[in-house]
């Protein structure tokens, strides 16, 4: 139960770890992603969501490192966003809540988590979020999401897993970001994509550093 007590460390948390990244909350913002911290903690009580269980290691690892992921949407040229193997929703639903404008789809094959997003999604009241309840491999497949999306991320899933399946459902000038604890190797085979730019950054509180990787369609030179 978040006591009041845990409430004020985990928005001290949130607050000051987000500026340090260079990204500036509103209290609405706060306050969102303090019920989403909320509602992960009671529902990883009965179900799995997440391994990491620990406060600060939970605000800083899922919450303050998607918010970091906002550093390769700027400048944001169009609304839509796909997070592949979102899990309990990162980092695509604190990305749109410090983006509200982001036309989000979360797509994730458990049914325990997308429950648990959807249930999330009714009680922040988010608009233009979707869940799909499906694998990357079926989703690329399926007419509605050719050339649909501007961004597609994910935390989760290594590169073999995703890359073989971007090029169908990214639009011309879409872009991939891959969150990664280190650079990508150039000898890699990137399947028709083109490697643009890596952002390093460290997360807060001494917890490491992180790289964002951004691979675009080789076809928009």
């Amino acid at each position: 139960m978040f006591h009041v007590e845990r409430a004020r460390r985990w928005t001290e948390l949130l607050t000051a770890g987000a500026s340090e990244l260079g990204v500036m909350l509103t209290d609405r913002q706060v306050t969102e992603l303090f019920v989403y911290g909320r509602e992960l903690n009671r529902w990883n009580e009965k179900i799995n969501l997440t391994a990491i269980r620990q406060d600060k290691e939970v605000a800083v690892k899922h919450f303050l490192d998607s918010l970091a992921c906002s550093k390769a949407l700027v400048p944001i040229y169009d609304h839509s966003l796909l997070d592949i193997g979102t899990g309990a929703g990162f980092p695509g639903l604190p990305l749109k809540i410090l983006h509200p404008e982001l036309d989000l789809t979360l797509l994730e094959p458990s049914l325990k988590k997308t429950a648990f997003l959807r249930h999330l999604i009714g009680t922040l009241h988010v608009r233009q979020a979707v869940v799909i309840s499906k694998r990357i491999q079926d989703v690329c497949r399926e007419p509605q999401h050719q050339g649909r999306f501007a961004y597609v991320v994910t935390r989760a899933l290594g590169i073999v897993q995703v890359l073989p399946f971007i090029q169908p459902i990214l639009g011309k000038r879409g872009r991939l970001i891959l969150c990664r604890a280190k650079p990508l190797d150039d000898r890699m085979d990137l399947c028709g994509l083109r490697k643009t730019k890596e952002l390093t950054y460290d997360l807060p509180y001494g917890y490491g550093k992180r790289v964002l990787t951004i691979l675009e369609p080789a076809t928009s030179l």
